[in-house]
C-alpha cells in the first residue's frame, strides 16, 4: 500500500480527536474499518503510530515524526491547490485594505466589478503593512501611499498602479502670519513648532526632514502625535503647524496652504499579486479608485494627516 494524503489526513485526524471513536465519526466511517486502515498504515511506516489506551490514543515517537511531516506535506497541498484554483478565478471573498478614508468607498464600489462577493474591508495606520498584508495574501487588493521620490519595485510578486499624486500642504491657526498667503514657502515656516504623525514605513517623516533641510533649516518637532483631532486642537490652539493633506479639515481657527513649489508629494497607489485573482480585474479596480480621488476634496472625508 502506498501512503496517499488520505492517509496523512487520518493520522492527523486521529492525533487531533485522540480517539478512534471520534476520528471514525468525523470520516463517516465505522472504528473497525479505520482500525483496519491506521494498521495498515503502521505496517507501512514500519511501526506503531499511536499508544492505544482507555483514554484514547497518543502519538507514538514515530507517530510524532510522522505527523510533522504529514502536516508539512497537507499545508504545502493546501497552499498549492489554493494558488491554483485563485489564478484566474474569480473570489468568494474580497478582502481591502488601506489607509484613509479610500479604501471604505473603494470597497463599497467593488461589487460593480465583483458581483454578488462579500467584501471585508481592513483600515491600517501603516502604508507599509497594508503592503505587507498583499504580499502574504492576507489582502486581495491594499490603497496605499508613498512618496514621489520612491522608486516602485518592478520585481517580484506585486503589482502597482499609480492613482493620483498630491502636493503636501500646511495647516496653520487662522491668523497665522503666513495664513493670508495662498502659497506659503516652507523655509518661511522655519521658526514654528511642528507636530508629525509618527513614521509610516513608506518614507514619512523622513520626506518632511529632507525637505526642510533642502529648504535650509531644521525643523522643531515637539509634538508627535497620531490622531488627527489631537493635531487639529493643537493647531487651533496657536501651538503647531503641521503638514497634511488639502482636504486637511479647515475652519474653527485652522487654514489650509500650499506649499510653495510641491516640495514634499504624496502619491496615492493601488496594490495587488499578480497571481492573485484581482489581477485580470486591476484595470477596473484602479479605475474606480481614481474616480473617487477625482472627487471634490469636500466630498471625500479626511485622509490621515500627513501619510
Amino acid at each position: 500500500m502506498d501512503l496517499e494524503l488520505r492517509h496523512l489526513r487520518t493520522i492527523c485526524l486521529l492525533a487531533d480527536t485522540g480517539s478512534v471513536t471520534k476520528a471514525a465519526a468525523a470520516l463517516s466511517t465505522s472504528q473497525p474499518a479505520l482500525t483496519t486502515q491506521l494498521q495498515r498504515i503502521e505496517r507501512q511506516v514500519g511501526g506503531p503510530l499511536f499508544h492505544r489506551g482507555r483514554s484514547g490514543v497518543r502519538p507514538t515517537e514515530l507517530g510524532e515524526f510522522v505527523l510533522v511531516r504529514a502536516r508539512a506535506v497537507l499545508l504545502s497541498m493546501d497552499d498549492l491547490v489554493h494558488d491554483i484554483t485563485a489564478r484566474g478565478a474569480s473570489p468568494s471573498t474580497l478582502c481591502v485594505g488601506g489607509v484613509g478614508p479610500l479604501t471604505v468607498e473603494l470597497s463599497a464600489r467593488l461589487p460593480e466589478v465583483f458581483p454578488n462577493v462579500p467584501v471585508h474591508v481592513r483600515t491600517e495606520y501603516s502604508p507599509k503593512l497594508v503592503t505587507d498584508l498583499v504580499r502574504a495574501g492576507r489582502l486581495d487588493v491594499g490603497t496605499t501611499i508613498d512618496y514621489v521620490d520612491r522608486d516602485l519595485p518592478t520585481d517580484g510578486p506585486l503589482a502597482w498602479a499609480m492613482l493620483a499624486v498630491d502636493p503636501l500642504h500646511v495647516a496653520l491657526w487662522s491668523d497665522h502670519p503666513m495664513a493670508e498667503k495662498p502659497f506659503i514657502r516652507l523655509e518661511d515656516l522655519a521658526e514654528c513648532p511642528w507636530a508629525l504623525t509618527p513614521p509610516d514605513g513608506t518614507g514619512w517623516p523622513e520626506c518632511f526632514y529632507l525637505a526642510c533641510q533642502r529648504a535650509g533649516f531644521s525643523p522643531q518637532v515637539p509634538y508627535r502625535l497620531y490622531e488627527r483631532s489631537e493635531i487639529r486642537d493643537l493647531i487651533a490652539d496657536r501651538r503647531a503647524i503641521a503638514p497634511c493633506q488639502s482636504d486637511f479639515e479647515s475652519g474653527r481657527g485652522v487654514v489650509v496652504r500650499q506649499l510653495e513649489g510641491a516640495p514634499i508629494q504624496l502619491r496615492h497607489l493601488l496594490v495587488w499579486r499578480r497571481d492573485s485573482s484581482v489581477h485580470q480585474a486591476s484595470d477596473r479596480i484602479a479605475r474606480l479608485a481614481r474616480e473617487i480621488l477625482d472627487r471634490a476634496p469636500a466630498d471625500r472625508g479626511n485622509p490621515p494627516t500627513t501619510a
